[in-house]
């Protein structure tokens, strides 16, 4: 057989294989998605928006149409570049996400599959043991955990990464080395984890290929500085990015996320309850469903144990015991149980950077399956040698059936979902998209029920429109507080306050899609502002159970500069409820607080006496994460000037709290400018209700102009 023959089989072979694995997708891929419409919808997006960033040379990449105002909010999650490299072409041309996004999860079967016939045609020399190892690894259970994660799917270039290596050092040529850095590079563009994972087979492969070569070390060195240069070259911008991210937004996992998301010596054992054959064995779950099949483990026992090429056999061995070992984390267990040693990843964390910004070292599975795939095609060789000729054909058969029922998950789950939404979305979308730009935020949101995030997020691809939902890796401070239940979007009594909000930081357009409330008495009270306050709306149209408002101009005030903060020694304050707490407003812990002590009755007030008549134009009210929803709901700032009172604000502080907010998610202060004064006294009185929270207040400081 010609290699072009050869190859066209393969990938024939290997495309037959994904569609009978993933069907009735081939029957549905412009308008369902498989598995759900999460993470799916999410990587269908990025894809979307990725294919767009090309057609304008990356301009603007990584300040993606989510989680308005963050920037670079395309880095809270993997950015896919290694895929939208091939699926940017198929967008351009369809203009359909979904469509490009199932021709990618159908490739990566293809590229699974061809990718590991290659190395293991390389090693074994053998096309029947390497059909077999390819079925193994574009198959094995692992992956449908991973249907709804393409990029865990897309894990092709690694095996490739591998033979080129082996290339390199069999021939001695630089170009398989440059072809090593390119499998690499698209291999670790695909999802961040393999930036680092993927050096771990890479690096012991290329230590002991070097080795048994006795290439000198200065001429492999010589060979590696034009592939360095291009992993360089393309990698820095992203590392970068995802570094200052890290820097300026504190993103990273904690210790604990690490732990959790770590394999336990028992998931290997445990598959996914989607498996036909092996579904509900073991008791893990998504990350932990690690169990690589019997017949490729039985096959890698009988590779190492026949010792035919035993070198090849005991590196790949060896792949496989580091990548195992490193898969178990920095406290590897073994079901359940801690074995009360540290890992080595542990040692990893504390020595290379950024590794703490990956959640699970469980991935590292993807190496334990490459090594076992590639020891199953030594057992398999070993196998056919002992078949006759004449009967080899119908032991591959068999061999491969097998092994691909023990990953079959079919009928696959699929999930309609139209690229550019239904009859009224689409029309409420096309709306929106022909007004004049402007940041926009869709209701409801919940932190608790995502699902709507996803859509939302999405279908900036057919608006254009930045969005302050999101869905990703992270969750800004500010989705994760509207979302939540300290949300004025929750209080039906508060909704004109919440639109006034969402005002000050900038929104310019509201889409409430009144199907979707489980409360309605929230959506009602809501769609009345939009309809009876042309103050705050200055213009609104519904498409079904969708409207779509259009918001006025607003701006807060910013604090003037050149002011000096009053000193707390000569401020003597007294409150309607709690005087004995009263200290905690200046004692510069942010953690202390005052607040009412019960919930808000329209009666507290608490008064600040300045000693002399003070021109008073900055009230600072600092508030905390645990009393996000202890704001005034209705606040009135009075001086007191000799005998006259004067109200120098009323209102809700919803948009100064939200100012703050984005400029510290954990002790946000609220700044209210107020007017020039000539206050002797300040009181501040909450005027508004609320049946379940205080009036909390962690840190007070007036700040005056001189």
């Amino acid at each position: 057989m010609s290699k072009r023959a050869e190859t066209a089989a393969v990938v024939l072979g290997f495309a037959v294989l994904a569609v009978a694995a993933t069907w009735p997708l081939a029957r549905v891929v412009a308008n369902h998605l498989p598995s759900d419409l999460g993470d799916p919808l999410l990587t269908a997006w990025t894809l979307g928006w990725d294919a767009d960033r090309m057609r304008r040379g990356l301009a603007g990449l990584w300040d993606a149409p989510s989680y308005f105002p963050y920037r670079h909010t395309l880095l809270y999650s993997d950015h896919l570049l290694g895929i939208a490299v091939f699926t940017a072409p198929l967008q351009w041309l369809t203009r359909n996400p979904v469509l490009a996004y199932n021709a990618a999860f159908l490739a990566s079967f293809v590229l699974a599959g061809g990718g590991m016939y290659v190395l293991a045609r390389e090693l074994t020399g053998r096309r029947d043991a390497a059909f077999v190892a390819g079925v193994i690894f574009a198959t094995q259970p692992f992956r449908a955990s991973h249907y709804s994660h393409l990029q865990w799917l897309v894990t092709g270039w690694l095996p490739l990464c591998l033979w080129t290596l082996h290339r390199y050092f069999s021939t001695g040529r630089p170009r398989w080395l440059l072809g090593a850095a390119a499998c690499y590079l698209l291999q670790a563009l695909t999802a961040s984890y393999f930036t680092y994972y993927a050096l771990v087979p890479m690096l012991t492969v290329a230590a002991v290929e070097w080795r048994r070569a006795r290439r000198p070390i200065g001429r492999v060195l010589r060979d590696a500085v034009v592939p360095a240069v291009l992993v360089l070259a393309v990698l820095l911008p992203v590392v970068r990015g995802y570094s200052d991210l890290r820097s300026a937004s504190g993103l990273r996992r904690s210790s604990q996320d690490v732990v959790d998301y770590s394999a336990d010596v028992g998931d290997y054992l445990s598959a996914s309850p989607q498996l036909r054959l092996w579904g509900g064995l073991g008791s893990g779950r998504g990350e932990h469903e690690l169990f690589p099949g019997f017949a490729a483990l039985l096959l890698g026992a009988v590779g190492i144990a026949a010792g035919a090429n035993r070198r090849a056999v005991l590196l790949y061995a060896g792949v496989l015991a580091v990548a195992f070992l490193l898969s178990l984390g920095p406290a590897p267990t073994a079901w359940g149980h801690a074995l009360g040693v540290p890992g080595p990843y542990a040692a990893l964390l504390r020595v290379v950077p950024g590794l703490d910004g990956l959640r699970a070292p469980a991935r590292l599975a993807v190496g334990v399956q490459v090594a076992l795939a590639v020891l199953a095609a030594f057992g398999t060789a070993w196998l056919f040698d002992r078949v006759p000729a004449r009967r080899r054909s119908f032991g591959v058969a068999v061999l491969a059936g097998v092994v691909a029922a023990e990953g079959w998950a079919a009928p696959l789950r699929v999930a309609a979902f139209e690229p550019r939404g239904d009859s009224s979305e689409r029309a409420a979308y096309e709306y929106l998209r022909s007004l004049p730009s402007g940041a926009v935020m869709e209701l409801p949101t919940s932190v608790d029920f995502v699902d709507p995030e996803f859509r939302y997020q999405y279908m900036t691809l057919v608006h254009q429109k930045r969005v302050v939902n999101g869905h990703s890796g992270y969750v800004t401070p500010l989705i994760q507080w509207l979302g939540g239940g300290h949300s004025p979007f929750r209080e039906i009594d508060r909704q004109s306050d919440a639109v006034d909000m969402l005002r000050g930081f900038g929104v310019r357009y509201l889409v409430i899609h009144k199907g979707l409330y489980t409360d309605t008495g929230l959506a009602d009270a809501l769609l009345a502002v939009v309809e009876r306050e042309p103050a705050q709306v200055i213009a609104h149209r519904s498409f079904g159970d969708i409207t779509v408002a259009v918001l006025a101009p607003y701006t807060l005030p910013a604090v003037p500069p050149g002011l000096s903060e009053i000193a707390a020694s000569s401020i003597r304050a007294t409150a309607s409820r709690q005087d004995d707490r009263l200290a905690a407003l200046f004692d510069g812990d942010v953690d202390s607080r005052w607040l009412s002590g019960v919930p808000q009755r329209g009666d507290e007030w608490v008064q600040l006496d300045l000693g002399a008549p003070r021109d008073v134009r900055v009230l600072r009210l600092r508030t905390g994460v645990r009393s996000f929803g202890d704001y005034p709901r209705d606040l009135s700032v009075e001086s007191i000037e000799g005998e006259t009172t004067r109200t120098l604000f009323r209102g809700s502080p919803l948009p100064h709290f939200v100012r703050g907010l984005l400029a510290d998610p954990d002790y946000p202060w609220i700044d209210i400018v107020l007017p020039e004064n000539h206050a002797r006294t300040l009181r501040l009185r909450q005027l508004g209700t609320s049946r379940t929270f205080f009036w909390s207040i962690h840190e007070l400081r007036l700040l005056e102009r001189i």
